[in-house]
């Protein structure tokens, strides 16, 4: 078992990290099918293939108060031309100091090519150079989680390695613990990898991040039942072989509860509108599954093969008739109506606070890390323009209508400006219209804009 295990381990672990290859990311994952926005996203982009995101490039003085020069605004039109051709123009702000143009960027190696635009930029002389908008925000995003995962990894496990050495004050135990839940992390992976590349399951970083930390636990969970009931059982059973035989009757019949409960629940998840949440509950029944499986296989037969050096019995202190763990189990069967009584009254004590809960959701610049370059050059964007210049609302109506309807859309509180869009190729008899918002198009005020156009 212990070697089959291994062989397992070995080819599974590079999906460790070969999972995140085949995240998936954008508008589609997080807004359900027959959402409005969704549904122009299509008509934007009927073959579904990645597009390039808004850029906007920021230019201001390198002394606070100064104004934009002639000869700043002639440099970054060179600059811009290069970059972007004729498609794109810089906009001097209202109170003159502050250059922007918007152009596109990405979708592949989006990183890299920031850091190509932004050395561009910075030929404008005596300029700060900021960037905001969805391809900056979309870059900064991506280098989050991309250290993310190994930091998250990284934090759960020494946070278990230091509570499996509290517990069992030895160095050997722990380690054993800690390698059964990376190859259940490895199978989890392994067994993930398959459905997200071929779409089945539309895994994004979260979801990983979901997966990594449950897997670390759970399999923690399920590895110290077993150990305690095995030490228990090499009290009564001299050979340890039938001690661990006993202790995986004994610990079966919970594990497997455990992980059937959380699966069930987590599968409820499937039911959402939501297609991330819909690929987060099947993910997380696999990850668990694989938790227990390896809890209940590999780590008996690591066991045994280490021997009895693994577990450090002390009857007295742990299990005896003066230990801890004694005194609290005689103290519930002594007044088990009283402490189930009072377990309930907390969980309804924690229910009740349910409705606090709200889901207005996390602004982008806020759930991005503190100081991102995209949520400093949003801040520039800001102070100087409408905070929308970056991500217009995108209107699609009928060309016969759209004269009366920009002119109604350009009245609305909270839109800065309107433009008409090139025609688009896709249909006869449809026009875009780009409304400018003056607020981030995340916040809550562009969402009572964005409702506010849609009843014009």
């Amino acid at each position: 078992m212990l070697l089959l295990w291994l062989v397992l381990a070995v080819a599974a672990g590079p999906y460790t990290m070969r999972l995140g290859e085949v995240a998936r990311s954008g508008q589609e994952l997080q807004l359900p099918a027959d959402a409005e926005s969704a549904r122009v996203a299509r008509l934007l982009n009927p073959t579904a293939q990645d597009e390039p995101l808004p850029l906007a490039v920021i230019w201001t003085p390198r002394a606070d108060g100064e104004q934009i020069t002639a000869g700043q605004q002639e440099a970054a039109r060179q600059v811009t031309a290069r970059l972007a051709g004729s498609a794109a123009a810089p906009v001097l702000a209202a109170d003159g100091r502050a250059l922007t143009a918007v152009i596109a960027a990405g979708p592949a190696d989006l990183a890299a090519q920031l850091k190509v635009i932004r050395r561009a930029a910075s030929e404008v002389g005596a300029t700060s150079v900021d960037l905001a908008g969805p391809a900056a925000a979309q870059a900064d995003l991506d280098a989050a989680f991309a250290q993310t995962d190994a930091t998250l990894l990284a934090v759960t496990l020494a946070g278990v390695l230091l509570i499996l050495l509290a517990v069992y004050r030895s160095v050997l135990m722990p380690l054993l613990v800690i390698a059964s839940a990376l190859v259940a992390l490895a199978a989890a992976c392994a067994a993930l990898y398959v459905p997200a590349r071929t779409g089945w399951l539309a895994i994004d970083g979260q979801t990983q991040g979901i997966v990594f930390v449950l897997v670390i636990g759970a399999s923690t969970d399920y590895a110290l039942l077993l150990a305690a009931r095995h030490r228990e059982e090499l009290t009564q059973r001299p050979d340890p072989a039938r001690a661990m035989a006993a202790a995986c009757r004994a610990t079966s019949p919970p594990v497997l509860a455990s992980a059937a409960t959380i699966a069930c629940a987590m599968m409820t998840l499937a039911f959402s509108d939501l297609p991330a949440e819909q690929a987060l509950g099947p993910a997380v029944a696999i990850a668990v599954a694989c938790s227990a499986a390896v809890s209940l296989t590999f780590l008996p037969a690591v066991l045994l093969v280490c021997g009895r050096r693994t577990l450090r019995p002390s009857p007295t202190t742990e299990t005896g008739q003066g230990g801890r763990r004694s005194r609290a189990g005689r103290a519930i069967e002594c007044r088990p109506r009283r402490v189930w009584t009072g377990c309930l009254m907390l969980l309804a004590a924690g229910a009740a606070c349910a409705p606090l809960l709200t889901q207005a959701g996390v602004p982008l610049h806020q759930a991005l890390p503190a100081g991102s370059p995209s949520a400093a050059g949003q801040h520039v964007l800001a102070r100087h323009f409408p905070a929308g210049t970056a991500s217009p609302l995108i209107i699609v109506m009928p060309a016969a209508d759209a004269p009366e309807a920009r002119s109604r859309i350009a009245r609305t509180t909270g839109v800065a400006a309107t433009t008409m869009a090139p025609a688009p190729a896709r249909s006869a008899g449809q026009v875009d219209v780009l409304a400018t918002l003056a607020h981030a198009p995340d916040s809550a005020p562009a969402r009572d804009t964005v409702a506010a156009c849609a009843r014009r």
